[in-house]
């Protein structure tokens, strides 16, 4: 406690009356305390190397900018990262962060200044988005997916790339297999996706291991179970009951012997052969068959592997951070801007995971310029993740 009140009672306070039995009663208020802008003075000085031959200056771990004259005044890093945190993370606007700021704060700011901030926090924040990116490579398993995405007038994919305890963003003009590539490279693990065919050459010429989303046809087997008539529903509903079983026989990789597990599988694959085996009229029910046998060898990975779930609700959580941010603020003006986004986003996500705060991280990117090994917060989230015995922060 910060403080204690204590407001006596001996009287009525509607007749005046004094009471008998008086007891304490017991609350807790928690607020939070006025806030005041803390300003920092800092002297650097600069000089000439005669073996160098250039001139130097020295920095403070605190500076975010060493811009002079009229733009001598910066954030400092625990509030640039707030400020970057609710803009890349939660989807905030810009001018309604710089209206947070100058109302609750008392820092006069512009959101043109926001802008900068982030675009150079981002350039400290570049080997940490790459150390991140070479964990995600490193996991046994993989969810990806995209959503729309504008740069300028232009269209534009928004990618994620989620493992059990990281996130990572990237922003691409293209939706094809070529984002992937260049993000996993060599990847050994399993790749979980829905049905997207521009990601069927990673199968087929780079010998990636694939996982189908079985959300998704069964929600398609559903719509066509409610959509059409009485003489074709019994392909979609015969569908959706097998997708289920599946799905809740993934779930019981630990209540099961590995043996009886295996046999259960190889009775659901017989009848799932049996089932797009079956003669077919039905325009809409043929072309959900042929997704299905397009796809026939990566529906099941989730019945031999227990670290592979059924379904890709890992990469579309973490995507709805995304959809929020383009349809509030919008998305970039630029490509410079689409890729300080994604840095940001996902170092911010990450953080926000596996219950650490992103100012940390910005705080080290201030203070030092090693390697992400050498910075405190970085250390702290390898050190969290290393533990795969419990399960990660609730996501957004």
């Amino acid at each position: 406690m910060d403080q204690e009140a204590f407001v006596p009672l001996s009287n009525c306070p509607d007749c005046g009356t004094p009471l008998d039995s008086v007891e304490d009663l017991l609350q807790f208020v928690v607020d939070l305390p006025e806030v005041r802008a803390y300003v920092l003075r800092i002297i650097t000085q600069r000089g000439w190397c005669r073996c160098c031959r250039k001139t130097v200056r020295s920095t403070h771990p605190r500076q975010t900018s060493r811009a002079g004259g009229r733009a001598n005044i910066s954030l400092g890093p625990r509030a640039l990262g707030l400020a970057a945190d609710l803009k890349h993370r939660m989807g905030m606007p810009y001018r309604d962060i710089a209206d947070l700021f100058t109302t609750y704060f008392g820092l006069r700011l512009t959101h043109g200044a926001i802008i900068q901030g982030c675009v150079r926090l981002s350039e400290r924040a570049k080997p940490a988005y790459r150390a991140l990116a070479q964990r995600v490579r490193q996991s046994p398993v993989v969810h990806t997916d995209d959503t729309g995405w504008r740069i300028r007038l232009e269209s534009a994919w928004q990618w994620v790339f989620a493992t059990r305890w990281f996130t990572l963003y990237t922003v691409a003009f293209s939706r094809g297999s070529e984002v992937v590539l260049a993000i996993l490279g060599d990847f050994q693990g399993r790749l979980v996706s829905d049905g997207l065919p521009a990601l069927n050459t990673l199968h087929k010429q780079h010998g990636f291991l694939r996982a189908q989303c079985l959300g998704h046809p069964l929600r398609r087997a559903a719509e066509l179970e409610a959509e059409q008539t009485r003489g074709a529903v019994r392909f979609p509903r015969a569908v959706k009951k097998l997708l289920q079983d599946a799905i809740v026989l993934s779930h019981r990789h630990g209540e099961l012997a590995p043996s009886t597990m295996y046999r259960y599988a190889r009775r659901l694959e017989c009848r799932t052969d049996r089932l797009l085996a079956s003669h077919i009229t039905h325009e809409e029910n043929r072309k959900l068959r042929n997704h299905l046998l397009a796809h026939r060898e990566q529906l099941f990975p989730c019945l031999y592997e227990p670290n592979v779930p059924p379904t890709n609700n890992l990469a579309e959580q973490q995507l709805r951070g995304a959809v929020v941010t383009r349809k509030i603020g919008g998305c970039n003006r630029t490509a410079a801007h689409a890729e300080s986004h994604a840095i940001i986003a996902s170092i911010a996500q990450t953080a926000h995971r596996n219950g650490m705060r992103f100012t940390d991280f910005v705080t080290d990117w201030m203070a030092s310029r090693g390697p992400p090994s050498r910075q405190p917060a970085f250390r702290r989230l390898l050190l969290r993740t290393r533990d795969s015995t419990g399960p990660p922060t609730t996501l957004r």
